[in-house]
């Protein structure tokens, strides 16, 4: 059996056109903090939310990459520069490290039974979570 006191966050280089930085997962401290930052995108998980404002959602979403990226570097002073300079590329590749080393396949499922939406498998729902439009006009 581990000890916690022995458990070792994970961590990965990646390379930016940047340069090379080392990522670490997050924590539920840092998660919660992020998603308290950022309530549109935190509605992205929630199968009861109100409806998602998409220009909200677009505005937040730089400042949240940076955040995230900034947090799993353990530099949150970054997170304005990154999110000013990180080609949308070296972004996403930012994020699939973090999102590798923080979520397990099974983190959504057991998220939404956390919330009591058994029904709902509680993962991002794409883009009917942050899209509203109306429909097609039908001739």
């Amino acid at each position: 059996m581990v000890s916690l006191i022995d458990i070792v966050p994970q961590t990965r280089m990646v390379e930016t056109a940047h340069g090379t930085i080392e990522l670490h997962g997050l924590g539920v401290r840092r998660i919660a903090n992020l998603l308290l930052r950022f309530p549109e995108i935190r509605k992205i998980f929630s199968g009861n939310a109100p409806e998602i404002d998409a220009v909200v959602l677009m505005t937040e979403m730089p400042d949240a990459i940076g955040a995230i990226i900034a947090e799993a570097a353990e530099q949150p002073e970054s997170a304005e520069r990154i999110a000013d300079v990180f080609s949308p590329d070296d972004a996403a590749a930012c994020l699939v490290a973090v999102q590798e080393m923080t979520v397990t396949p099974p983190f959504f499922d057991r998220l939404a039974a956390l919330l009591g939406n058994s029904g709902a498998s509680g993962r991002p729902r794409g883009r009917e979570a942050v899209m509203s439009s109306p429909p097609p006009p039908s001739n």
